[in-house]
C-alpha cells in the first residue's frame, strides 16, 4: 500500500540525506541503470539496503518520468513520506526551557530555490527555526529540497496557518520580533540580540506585508555599500543568521 503524503525527490546529495535520517520514511529508492559506480552512490545503496529500501532500477529516460527533472536528477531519485512539523504553540509550551536563540520566519517566499537556500544556510547557523505557513510548506517542492542539499532533512521547520497571528503570540511569550528592512536606521552591525527573537524574510519583489510589520518589535537593515539597495533573499538571511550568531 502507498503512504501517504509521498513526495519523490531527485539529487544525489538530497536523495543520502533522505536515507540516512532513520525519522524520514523512504518508501522506494530509483537509480538509473546508466549510472557509473560512485563512492556516493555505494553510500546510498549500501544505507538504502540496511534500512530494507525497495530499489527500482530504470532507464534514464524512466527515470526522468519519475523525478520530473530528468536534468537535474543525478540519475537518482527517490520517494519519501513528508514528515510531520512541530506547531508553532508546541514550540512556544517549551520556550521558558529553551536558551536565547534566534528564529526566522518567512512571508511568501515563493521562488523554490530561493526558498531550499534559506532554509540550507539557516539550519547551517544555530537558528533555532524556521517559521513557515501551511500554504508555503506547498511551496516545498523536490526543487526546493535539490536547493536546500538536503539540509531540509536536518532543520527544525515550524509551522502555522496565519504567520500574523503566530507572531502576536510569540510576543506575548516574551519573544522580539524584527522585520529586515533596507531603509531603517538600526544597523546590524550595532543590533544586539538581548532575548529569542524572530526575523522576519519577505517575498522577493514585494518585501514584508504590512500586516507583519505592524506585529514586528523593530526593523533593522543590512548595511550596504556602493549604492546597492538590496540583496536576494537568500543572501539576506545568510548574512543575518551567521552575524547574530557570533553576538
Amino acid at each position: 500500500m502507498i503512504p501517504e503524503n509521498i513526495l519523490t525527490i531527485y539529487g544525489r546529495r538530497p536523495v543520502y540525506e533522505a536515507i540516512k535520517n532513520q525519522s524520514i520514511n523512504v518508501w522506494r529508492l530509483h537509480l538509473a541503470t546508466s549510472n557509473k559506480p560512485t563512492k556516493d552512490l555505494d553510500k546510498i545503496v549500501k544505507n538504502a539496503k540496511n534500512r530494507n529500501i525497495t530499489i527500482h532500477y530504470h532507464t534514464k529516460r524512466e527515470l526522468s518520468y519519475i523525478s520530473k527533472n530528468g536534468r537535474q536528477d543525478q540519475g537518482i531519485a527517490c520517494d519519501i513520506q513528508i514528515p510531520e512539523m512541530e506547531e508553532y504553540r508546541e514550540y512556544l509550551k517549551n520556550i521558558k526551557n529553551k536558551e536565547t536563540t534566534f528564529l526566522f520566519a518567512i512571508d511568501n517566499v515563493t521562488n523554490p530555490q530561493n526558498l531550499g537556500m534559506i532554509i540550507r544556510s539557516l539550519t547551517a547557523s544555530n537558528c533555532g527555526g524556521i517559521i513557515v505557513t501551511r500554504q508555503m510548506l506547498k511551496n516545498i517542492s523536490p526543487l526546493t529540497i535539490k536547493a536546500s542539499a538536503g539540509a531540509i532533512f536536518k532543520s527544525k521547520l515550524i509551522y502555522c496557518h496565519d504567520l500574523s497571528k503566530a507572531l502576536r503570540q510569540m510576543k506575548k511569550h516574551g519573544l522580539e520580533v524584527y522585520a529586515l528592512c533596507p531603509t531603517s536606521e538600526e544597523s546590524l552591525e550595532t543590533f544586539k540580540l538581548k532575548k529569542t527573537s524572530v526575523f522576519i524574510l519577505g517575498n522577493e519583489s514585494k518585501g514584508i506585508s504590512d500586516e507583519l510589520v505592524r506585529e514586528t518589535t523593530g526593523t533593522i537593515s543590512i548595511p550596504l555599500m556602493n549604492g546597492i539597495e538590496s540583496l536576494n533573499v537568500a543572501v539576506s538571511a545568510a548574512i543575518v543568521a551567521f552575524a547574530i550568531q557570533r553576538m
